[in-house]
């Protein structure tokens, strides 16, 4: 069983906070344990690159780029407790322009980026956990 860090909550594009016991449940339900994915989008990769640099945050959490995590040449592979800091991050991360990208595209890339981990692991747009044959997934 993964271990429950219900303190802490994920607000999501529709201003709704989900806590990580949430995520945590839906990842153990999945066997998305790591989660993998692959990005394609450059200001989607942009966004994760901000929230996965910013190292040691004021929640003292970190995205652990150690043991089976992976943020490289496009793909990713999260152990359950960083996609749930990765998650928290992509909806309150204060994005900076890039060469490539404004802090603006980040921001869209990044709540776009966060909605869609929540759907495949299947938590609604209200936060409650209803698997993913709820959200036509399976």
């Amino acid at each position: 069983m993964l271990a429950q860090t219900s303190e802490f909550t994920i607000c999501n594009s529709m201003l709704v906070e989900i806590p990580y016991s949430t995520v945590l449940r839906a990842i153990e339900d999945t066997s998305s344990n790591p989660f993998t994915m692959t990005i394609r989008c450059q200001a989607e990769w942009s966004a994760i690159a901000q929230c996965v640099n910013q190292g040691i945050d004021a929640y003292l959490e970190a995205c652990n780029l150690q043991g089976q995590d992976s943020y490289d040449n496009g793909h990713c592979s999260v152990t359950p407790h960083s996609l749930c800091v990765l998650l928290r991050r992509l909806g309150d991360t204060n994005f900076r322009d890039t060469d490539e990208h404004s802090a603006d595209e980040i921001w869209d890339a990044a709540t776009s980026l966060q909605s869609s981990i929540l759907m495949v692991i299947g938590i609604d747009e209200e936060g409650k956990y209803v698997g993913r044959e709820a959200m036509g997934l399976e």
